[in-house]
């Protein structure tokens, strides 16, 4: 797999391979019709340089075509600059609205344009594209932040979890999102009877009131790590409804997981390689 400088065009060293400090963001492509999730590639900074690549995934989604800027499936580009399809996605500091930006996605003033589209998902109106970082692993823990998805459609579900139906309107969805408080303990509930993924895991309070779901592309990961009582979820940051339903509400996850645990894994996930 050939590697491009996108600033000379000219074939690159071999990117080394993903070390303790490298950081990763799964970038996503969401089907314009259908809404599917699909990962296609993997952005990833070391400190000095960026680098992306497509993941042999993007076999799975007959109608995904390259991003522009990233024509080459089989390649990695590399840049000294974040690339400008990401880029476009963090906000700058001369915007007058930069403040309230940051603060609701729980970050500082000097926040970096990598935090930010790591923090936010890159989302864009009538886009695509969302980005969602490659959580931690550290001594058998594994760690996350994300904004729970969904909480808009909460109102307009029936959800049917822990044995019971649950109906909710708008009106009490905010009372509750009214009450939390950065460090509250949230829980997870499987959703098997869920429509559209039967694999789903819902977000509730500690008193069972559904808020959101957890993103798809955790989903299968936190099958695998075991009970759901073993898992952390903590209120990071809630923000009121000006902000907008994607940015309602973040939270941090922890758990423990055993030795050896990797997170997004398989063949699907392995670099595009056009020989196969």
């Amino acid at each position: 797999m050939s590697a491009v400088n996108v600033l000379s065009g000219e074939v690159a060293s071999s990117p080394q391979a993903a070390g303790t400090t490298r950081r990763r963001l799964v970038v996503a492509w969401q089907h314009p019709t259908e809404r599917s999730i699909c990962p296609v590639g993997i952005l990833s900074f070391d400190g000095s340089r960026y680098r992306f690549h497509y993941i042999a995934n993007v076999r799975s989604e007959a109608d995904f075509r390259p991003f522009l800027g990233f024509p080459d499936f089989a390649a990695t580009y590399e840049s000294d600059h974040l690339f400008p399809l990401f880029s476009q996605r963090a906000m700058a500091p001369r915007r007058p609205d930069y403040r309230r930006w940051v603060t609701r996605l729980g970050l500082d003033d000097d926040a970096t344009p990598w935090e930010q589209i790591a923090r936010s998902g890159g989302r864009r109106e009538g886009d695509t594209i969302q980005l969602f970082p490659v959580p931690r692993i550290d001594e058998g823990l594994l760690a996350c932040s994300f904004l729970v998805h969904g909480i808009r459609h909460i109102p307009e579900s029936s959800l049917t979890y822990g044995q019971e139906n649950h109906t909710i309107s708008r009106d009490e969805l905010e009372e509750e999102l009214s009450r939390l408080h950065p460090g509250d303990r949230l829980l997870l509930a499987d959703e098997p009877h869920n429509p559209f993924n039967p694999r789903a895991i819902l977000t509730t309070t500690a008193a069972d009131f559904p808020l959101g779901w957890v993103p798809d592309l955790l989903v299968e990961d936190l099958h695998r790590v075991g009970e759901r009582s073993s898992i952390d979820v903590r209120v990071q940051q809630v923000n009121d409804p000006e902000a907008g339903w994607h940015l309602r509400l973040l939270v941090q996850l922890t758990a423990p997981v055993p030795e050896g645990f990797e997170v997004f894994q398989g063949d699907h996930w392995a670099p595009y390689d056009d020989s196969n």
